[in-house]
């Protein structure tokens, strides 16, 4: 069977391999190991039959107990139409994986690295965010480091700087994999913590799914057991989850859209400035400050159009041809942002406010902002790109929802656009989220998993420009659906 780079996928912890990997972790009880004794049972698969899941991701090494053990329930879910993919971890002896792999009829392996040669299955990269292997053959990347959606546990949760607080969000990851590597689906791997709520589950896999990615489910060990003692509390939670991929997989048109925001943050994405790239992309969000991410590879070829802003963030000069593009937007009127090292820097010195960390030059219509520190503060430098690219320019404005990011992504044509709403509390406030929308919009309407139907949004139009959407309570997620 080949690899559907279209699966949705569920891991599926199962047999002798993954009850002696559970045995070495504290908390692990007799009761979680029979668990998963019955979910090598080819009966177990009852639960993702009539669900959108097609793809059961499954523990594998060169062990001949862990291949025989699931042996009956690979047969038996390839009969039904399902996919195996086998998560190759650890130590392993990876060639034997593979050929075993082949052997019983996996569609495909997941590993750390690179792919041994000549494998006969396809190999999907299972790596660390920072170590994306976008050259890959695979159809399908996978990031095997994925947090947990929602606000952080730690005391520090209040907020910081932004006076909003911090939330756990796989968006900067995933937004840089599919920059870099556009043509492939991105997988995100992260397990729940013990005793979620079904809204956090819908949140797990809202959070991917926004994000133009997928999540490769994963349950906790009570839900797990719970399911299989077929308790009608953990019927309910699972019933939230299947609904919320369903919900995504009826609006497959979001995955096409584009990213809408006036400021691009570009970079390579690789050492060092991996963690630069990934950390303004994460901060942008809880400024209320949309962006596009652009992959330095590909950015001879990317569009600037409709941008106010470019952030190159690497260390490493550009060559000769991308550094006169990004010269030639901002001599067009656009502002780049570059690091303390940009050598030679063009145009003249124009008067800015001291406190920023900006030293300004304008350059044709434009302006060139020179960082004047080698290793300045993250969220300081977010904070004054966008106070010198000004509120005045904002494309939307959001009140009344402290926990949530959003993210405005455009058709092609430009004619559509959405605005996802996440909200990582997954309590809905007091009041429903308020956006203020600049474009000229004709239509909206909220779809939600938490709603029965599509509902229908009133423009309010304000004095000083643009208009208002009132927004229903939400608990996790919603999509305004927008039409010129």
């Amino acid at each position: 069977m080949a690899l559907n780079a279209e699966s949705i996928p569920m891991r599926w912890p199962a047999g002798p391999l993954d009850i002696a990997r559970g045995e070495k972790v504290k908390g692990f009880t007799a009761d979680t190991a029979e668990v998963l004794r019955k979910w090598q049972d080819p009966a177990s698969l009852a639960l993702v039959q009539g669900t959108p899941i097609n793809c059961l991701v499954v523990s594998w090494a060169a062990d001949a107990g862990q291949q025989q053990a699931l042996k009956p329930l690979i047969e038996k879910g390839k009969q039904a139409g399902l996919e195996f993919v086998g998560l190759i971890e650890g130590e392993a002896n990876k060639p034997a994986a593979v050929a075993a792999a082949q052997s019983a009829g996996l569609a495909a392996v997941a590993m750390e690295g690179d792919a041994p040669a000549s494998a006969g299955v396809p190999v999907i990269p299972w790596n660390k965010s920072a170590q994306v292997r976008a050259s890959a053959k695979s159809p399908i990347l996978g990031i095997s480091d994925g947090v947990f959606p929602g606000l952080p546990q730690a005391a520090s949760q209040a907020g910081g700087p932004t006076n909003l607080p911090w939330v756990d969000s796989n968006g900067a990851p995933l937004l840089i994999a599919r920059a870099l590597a556009p043509d492939k689906t991105v997988w995100a791997g992260f397990d729940p913590p013990a005793k979620a709520a079904a809204e956090a589950y819908m949140l797990a896999v809202a959070d991917p799914a926004s994000h133009g990615a997928r999540w490769v489910i994963s349950l906790d060990d009570q839900l797990r057991a719970d399911l299989t003692a077929k308790k009608q509390p953990a019927a309910d939670t699972w019933k939230k989850l299947i609904d919320t991929v369903t919900f995504f997989e009826q609006h497959k048109e979001l995955r096409t859209y584009q990213p809408g925001g006036r400021l691009a943050v570009m970079s390579n994405f690789a050492g060092p400035d991996y963690e630069t790239g990934e950390e303004a992309i994460n901060l942008l969000p809880r400024l209320r400050q949309p962006c596009r991410v652009i992959a330095r590879s590909r950015a001879a070829s990317a569009s600037f159009t409709g941008l106010q802003a470019i952030f190159y963030v690497d260390k490493e000069a550009p060559d000769a041809a991308l550094r006169k593009k990004l010269l030639a937007f901002a001599t067009d009127g656009g502002i780049l942002f570059v690091p303390s090292n940009w050598q030679n820097p063009e145009g003249s010195p124009t008067p800015a406010e001291a406190y920023l960390l900006f030293n300004m030059r304008a350059v044709g219509k434009g302006r060139l902002a020179v960082c004047k520190e080698a290793q300045p503060d993250a969220y300081d430098t977010v904070a004054d790109i966008q106070n010198i690219m000004s509120h005045r320019n904002d494309l939307l404005r959001l009140y009344n929802a402290p926990s949530a990011n959003f993210l405005y992504e455009t058709s092609a044509q430009g004619g559509q656009g959405t605005i996802q709403l996440l909200n990582y509390s997954r309590r809905p406030g007091s009041d429903g989220p308020l956006f203020w929308v600049k474009e000229p919009y004709k239509l909206a309407r909220l779809v939600s998993p938490e709603l029965a139907s599509p509902e229908e949004l009133k423009f309010a139009s304000q004095e000083a420009g643009g208009a208002e959407l009132s927004l229903p309570r939400l608990s996790v997620y919603g999509a305004i659906e927008l039409e010129k």
